[in-house]
């Protein structure tokens, strides 16, 4: 079981955020010790030279009781060999402290000539840090207590730690390639610290949904590790020696975590005309409501007549949504809750080639903790045998007879084989409740349905109306509908035509 130590000091609230892009930082507590410096839109702990440290310390407490999630984004450029890494830490809020060992300690543990000699303290109250460890040394026991050989390209945990005691190896994970990257790769790092557990996760633009580095690692129940302290103070530093690297920090977001997994589905093959819906699932699995989440992505070019629908479960609340520039739908998700979101278009009916709709739900005061945030779905389009495309040619009321009494439409719907010659056919679409083909009308189609369920289908007669290749068929076609208000705007929904064998 977790437990907390009480302290009793004024904590700053969540969402701490510092983009580090300015000139100066938002937030009066931090302290920039060492090379580290605010340069070039980022926060650079070092530069690209020898024998640099760098720390940036928030000395303001946070709460720990919730949970804490920290992103950010990073970039790490130098030489051939980089080194030595950085690390992001927490200590006990209760307290405040100065840097840690240069060189492989990565600025939170004790830096070591030899095994037994400390030539430099680590952080003051120290409970965890997690180094981003290019060169490998931060593994070895010449950077705390335990750890074994060097293990370049490591994400590596050291527990709780004070000056010269402390800061045992608990963990670490080999990065293939290491923490190489520049702005462009849009490389990203989320640390959390739930009941006393660590997870890290790596993205950037090429993986948006990460790679779990470390797994619900129990902090808590470490070996030497003392009780979750009430509140954390937050620190990064990066270091220097033979081996150099720029180490850079920008776009920094301290909250409360909530998992809020996405699942994204939609057709993978489809026909132009046709009418699509892509289906987004979204829940909170907690630890913390996530009264402000936003579902946002990108709607296909190709796709017409949009509608958007949001259904919410278990208390989740459904906000006004839009796809005027893109999807956005906004969400309270309480924890436990759950909400569906329905993306349908239309096809542009001359559209051939691929859709691609996306899908991401982020939150701004929460760290969203789930292995998977966003989604995509590509659609392959071909154009059908036959195409339809509607032109309102007319309108107007009818008053007579009684039992035909509403407002018409007069469309004209031209027919267009693709390759090939189209002897038998279909037309199909939806229609609004009440509304029917005009019985005073006469057709030379066939009605199969008239609209009264609501649904509209009406065919070839026989095989002497054909759709010849470059010369197309109109069909001219009258819909009742019971007003004008009810006709709206006139469209047809889910409009397509196809090629049917021989009744």
């Amino acid at each position: 079981m977790t437990t907390y130590a009480p302290v009793t000091i004024q904590q700053a609230q969540f969402p701490i955020v510092e983009s580090f892009t300015q000139d100066t930082v938002t937030n009066p507590h931090w302290q920039l010790l060492g090379s580290a410096r605010l340069n070039g839109g980022s926060l650079e702990l070092t530069p690209n030279a020898n024998s640099q440290a760098g720390t940036a310390f928030l000395d303001q407490p946070f709460s720990s009781r919730l949970g804490v999630t920290i992103d950010f984004d990073y970039s790490c450029e130098g030489g051939a060999t980089l080194g030595d890494g950085f690390s992001v830490y927490v200590i006990d809020g209760a307290h405040t402290t100065q840097p840690g060992g240069r060189g492989g300690a990565l600025g939170y543990s004790i830096t070591k000539s030899s095994p037994e000699h400390i030539v430099a303290p680590g952080v003051t109250a120290g409970f965890v840090g997690v180094g981003f460890d290019n060169f490998g040394n931060f593994a070895t026991p010449l950077a705390g207590t335990g750890g074994g050989a060097q293990r370049p390209n490591t994400v590596g945990v050291r527990g709780a730690g004070s000056l010269r005691e402390g800061f045992s190896w608990l963990t670490g994970v080999q990065m293939p390639g290491g923490f190489h990257a520049d702005w462009e790769r849009g490389a990203h790092i989320q640390v959390s610290i739930i009941g006393g557990r660590l997870t890290v996760r790596h993205a950037d633009k090429t993986n948006p949904n990460g790679t779990l580095l470390i797994d619900d690692f129990d902090l808590a129940g470490a070996d030497g590790q003392p009780p979750v302290p009430e509140t954390f103070k937050l620190g990064f530093a990066a270091g220097t020696g033979a081996a150099t690297a720029y180490h850079r920090i920008r776009n920094l977001k301290v909250s409360l975590p909530a998992e809020i997994p996405l699942e994204m589905s939609g057709p993978q093959t489809a026909q132009s005309g046709h009418r699509i819906t892509y289906t987004i699932s979204v829940q909170n699995l907690g630890p913390n409501d996530a009264p402000d989440a936003v579902l946002d992505g990108t709607v296909p070019t190709g796709l017409t007549d949009l509608e958007l629908t949001c259904q919410a479960e278990n208390g989740a609340v459904c906000g006004t949504g839009s796809v005027r520039d893109g999807l956005h739908m906004p969400i309270d998700l309480p924890k436990g809750s759950k909400a569906t979101i329905n993306l349908a278009g239309t096809i542009d009916p001359q559209y051939e080639g691929r859709l691609t709709c996306t899908s991401m739900i982020t939150s701004p005061s929460r760290a969203n903790t789930a292995e998977r945030h966003s989604g995509s779905v590509t659609t392959d389009v071909d154009r059908p045998p036959v195409t339809v495309t509607p032109v309102i040619v007319g309108q107007w009321p009818q008053t007579w007879p009684e039992d035909a009494k509403g407002w018409v439409i007069s469309y004209e719907l031209t027919l267009a084989a693709h390759e090939q010659r189209v002897v038998w056919w279909e037309i199909r679409f939806d229609v609004p409740a009440r509304t029917r083909i005009n019985p005073q009308q006469t057709q030379w189609y066939k009605v199969i349905k008239d609209g009264t369920d609501g649904s509209v289908v009406i065919a070839t007669p026989d095989d002497t109306h054909t759709i010849e290749p470059g010369t197309p068929l109109p069909v001219a076609l009258q819909l009742l509908y019971p007003s004008q208000h009810e006709a709206g705007d006139g469209i047809l929904r889910n409009l397509h035509a196809i090629e049917v064998t021989r009744p």
